[in-house]
């Protein structure tokens, strides 16, 4: 994930895609993986890559096992995926993104930024320890109403797509959606992306790629009344516009238990007079890392665990950069250390469009996508998430 904010623009902010991790060595692979799984898997083993949510603790101790129980649900997060694509712009390249099984089994909701310009994919459900429970194909993308592309739309609420499988799924979770606006409800978050520490100065890295993992947080506000009390506080050049949001999209902070001046939304929010309140973190507190877009925000209704948001971006340096404070992030040398800011795209407001595309047997404007399996990029480096232009809304 390039998180930073990168440009010294106003009233503009540089948010970095927390997806496209990577793109995959083959001789890495082979070195690793060679012979130890099936002929129907991409074989996917960057070792000197990074894997998901940066952590209080050790990536180890977050493993994402699809066999887990969550407040007494068995498997709870089975149908929780690894989402491995091509794009037409890099056909040598490898991607991944994370994603959810919708109800019917059919289609996988994901971020739209993880289907620009990709070209096939292959969904891997209940990756752990290297292998799928059940493995898809995708056919066919509906990107949500009005979503372009990173550079037009990071901000406004919309960072959603619907991947269509190419045989339904059975025996494994479906989600039901969120109904409702979930800011100061506390979250879990899955994801197939980089890991890390939330006190380490080193970037999030594909170390326990293997896996899975998990974390908790809390969607402390939204990203439209934050710009809203930024706007107030420092006037035009913020460049909010409430006109610019068609959805909803919630934000996160990694909260540092044992330093407070972590508290990045919890100071700004004092700075700027906003109505939000963020706490000083939560058990398993956590950050979405790179890889980690699509995946899920999960709050639990009572019976059970509801999707409530999917990752869309992150931000860096937040306090220093535009509004004076001192000592909000940890680590500008990491792009997920405690200080650090996510969002995610909130689903209530998309209950609709989601339900008309997974209703529908043969949707009838679909992009057509070439079906196989991923190959392996013959180059060992990350593709850079492209930096976009978010309006600072």
């Amino acid at each position: 994930m390039s998180s930073t904010i990168t440009s010294p623009a106003r009233a503009v902010r540089t948010l970095g895609a927390v997806a496209l991790a990577a793109m995959l060595a083959a001789a890495a692979v082979q070195a690793e993986a060679a012979g130890t799984m099936t002929a129907s898997l991409p074989v996917w083993a960057p070792s000197a890559l990074s894997p998901l949510t940066s952590n209080l603790t050790d990536p180890p101790n977050w493993r994402l096992d699809p066999g887990a129980s969550f407040n007494g649900v068995a498997n709870a997060f089975d149908g929780t995926a690894l989402l491995l694509f091509k794009i037409d712009s890099d056909p040598g390249g490898t991607y991944a993104c994370s994603g959810s099984l919708m109800q019917g089994g059919e289609y996988v909701l994901t971020a739209g930024h993880c289907v620009t310009d990709m070209t096939s994919m292959q969904v891997n459900f209940g990756w752990y320890n290297g292998a799928a429970l059940q493995t898809r194909t995708v056919t066919a993308v509906h990107t949500a109403p009005g979503w372009v592309d990173f550079n037009t739309n990071a901000d406004q609420g919309n960072d959603l797509a619907l991947v269509k499988l190419d045989q339904k799924v059975s025996g494994l979770h479906t989600y039901a959606l969120s109904t409702t606006n979930d800011v100061g409800k506390t979250h879990l978050m899955t994801g197939y992306g980089t890991v890390g520490t939330g006190g380490s100065s080193s970037d999030p890295d594909w170390s326990d790629w293997k896996y899975g993992h998990y974390g908790w947080n809390v969607a402390d506000v939204t990203s439209k009344d934050f710009n809203k009390a930024a706007g107030d506080h420092i006037g035009p050049g913020w460049g909010y516009d409430a006109a610019y949001y068609t959805g909803t999209t919630y934000m996160s902070d990694f909260d540092n238990p044992s330093n407070p001046n972590n508290n990045t939304l919890g100071r700004l929010g004092s700075l700027l007079g906003g109505s939000w309140t963020s706490n000083n973190g939560v058990a398993g507190e956590a950050l979405i890392a790179g890889g980690d877009s699509g995946g899920g925000d999960f709050i639990w209704d009572g019976s059970q665990w509801v999707l409530s948001a999917v990752h869309s971006w992150g931000w860096g340096g937040a306090c220093e950069d535009y509004f004076g404070l001192a000592g909000c992030d940890a680590s500008a040398s990491n792009s997920s250390s405690f200080g650090d800011l996510s969002g995610s795209t909130a689903v209530f407001s998309h209950v609709g469009w989601i339900q008309s595309v997974t209703g529908v047997p043969e949707p009838a404007t679909p992009i057509m996508l070439a079906l196989g399996l991923l190959g392996v990029g013959s180059a060992a480096r990350w593709r850079r998430a492209a930096s976009a232009s978010q309006r600072a809304a």
